[in-house]
């Protein structure tokens, strides 16, 4: 899960091995074994990853369901404010008018 998440992030965000490994510090080599699967990173190094990909830790670790994907629509286009309360209302709404 982790490798899958790891390697889809990267490309949607155009991001080589390469740099994705700079931004964190750490060797080519040892990225591409935690994106191949070969090695699993410790905790910590996880989280520098979610932050370094702009994602939670647990949706990196598989830890989460589809709900990720909405939080991280959300947080690719920084929303304002304004936004957000306008996000909300949409979201009550939909809700309200659910037929259950």
């Amino acid at each position: 899960m982790l490798k899958d998440r790891l390697k889809t992030i990267r490309l949607q965000k155009g991001l080589t091995m390469v740099q994705v490994a700079e931004k964190l510090g750490v060797s080519y080599p040892v990225y591409s074994q935690w994106e191949r699967g070969k090695r699993t990173p410790k905790e910590e190094t996880i989280q520098r990853l979610a932050e370094a990909l702009e994602v939670t830790p647990d949706y990196l670790a598989g830890r989460t369901g589809d709900l990720d994907d909405i939080f991280n629509v959300i947080r690719e286009n920084n929303p304002s404010e304004e936004d957000k309360k306008e996000i909300i209302k949409l979201i009550e709404e939909y809700f309200s008018n659910k037929v259950i």
